[in-house]
């Protein structure tokens, strides 16, 4: 087993065991995409996912819940804790101090500076963010009419294995009754390790952070399922999938003729030409979606 796997597996390991774990699709997991197609830029997103093997993640703020990368944060920051993060009076501060010598002398008693520093990280994940959202099921009549554009859109069906871990962050998103609550200590710590003032890291504070942020909603959501992809649009443009893992394209059962003629045009002219696509069909025993 290589070096990687070990520390990932030693890393996931100890989320479990901390109770910060988030739960990841397995590689043989369908995830569904609903897509409208209802405008011309919503036709030009799904002509690109098909042809180019490019999905593209929405701003927390173009989500349709306003508590996206909204967690309740409060300041628990005070010199005590400052000098822990830092190291400050030990060991460590004198690993820091040797490794960059020119480094201003960090004052744990100038909180607002500290308070700065953790707002810009919180900041930073709010900007350079995106989330692709997927769900666990194709047959929820809401789905169909919140985001196929009332039973007239598709439904792309991917596989787990689309995503390798290395392309993004995937997890389910828990439901909860109650907004996650985050400590400025945690933001300061994660920028901290950033700007390399501190010389500790913990991959546990930062799937921590990631938990609250991205894999947290409310209990009224719950009925989507969810499944999300995290990645950062500093470092992608979109996310890369593994076209081998794309399954199927599932047409709602109100889409025109003429935009099931323009789906299978598209994926003729990609080179995944033999891809199904499949008919969505309501059910006429349950309120639910079938597929033929």
């Amino acid at each position: 087993m290589d070096t990687n796997a070990e520390t990932w597996m030693d890393e996931e390991i100890s989320a479990l065991r901390e109770g910060i774990s988030v739960r990841r699709p397995t590689q043989s997991q369908s995830m569904f995409k609903y897509v409208s197609l209802n405008t011309k830029k919503s036709w030009e997103y799904f002509a690109e996912t098909i042809t180019t093997g490019i999905l593209r993640g929405a701003t927390s703020q173009s989500l349709n819940d306003p508590f996206e990368m909204e967690p309740h944060v409060f300041d628990d920051l005070r010199p005590s804790v400052v000098q822990r993060i830092y190291g400050l009076g030990g060991f460590a501060e004198k690993i820091r101090n040797r490794r960059n010598p020119k480094a201003k002398p960090i004052d744990a008693n100038d909180l607002e500076t500290h308070r700065k520093s953790a707002e810009r990280y919180l900041n930073s994940v709010r900007k350079d963010y995106r989330i692709i959202s997927f769900c666990e099921r194709f047959d929820s009549p809401l789905l169909w009419s919140h985001y196929a554009n009332s039973y007239r859109g598709a439904c792309i069906h991917f596989l787990g294995r689309s995503f390798p871990r290395s392309r993004g962050l995937s997890g389910y998103v828990e439901y909860s009754s109650f907004r996650p609550v985050y400590p400025l200590s945690l933001a300061l710590h994660l920028q901290a390790e950033k700007d390399q003032r501190t010389t500790s890291s913990s991959r546990l504070r930062q799937i921590e952070s990631e938990k609250i942020h991205f894999f947290t909603k409310a209990n009224e959501w719950a009925y989507e399922n969810e499944i999300r992809i995290v990645y950062n649009s500093r470092h992608h443009r979109g996310l890369e999938f593994d076209r081998q893992g794309l399954a199927s394209i599932i047409v709602a059962p109100r889409m025109p003729e003429k935009d099931r003629d323009r789906i299978q045009s598209i994926v003729n002219a990609s080179d995944i030409p033999n891809l199904h696509i499949r008919e969505a069909k309501l059910s006429s025993t349950s309120f639910s979606v079938e597929i033929n």
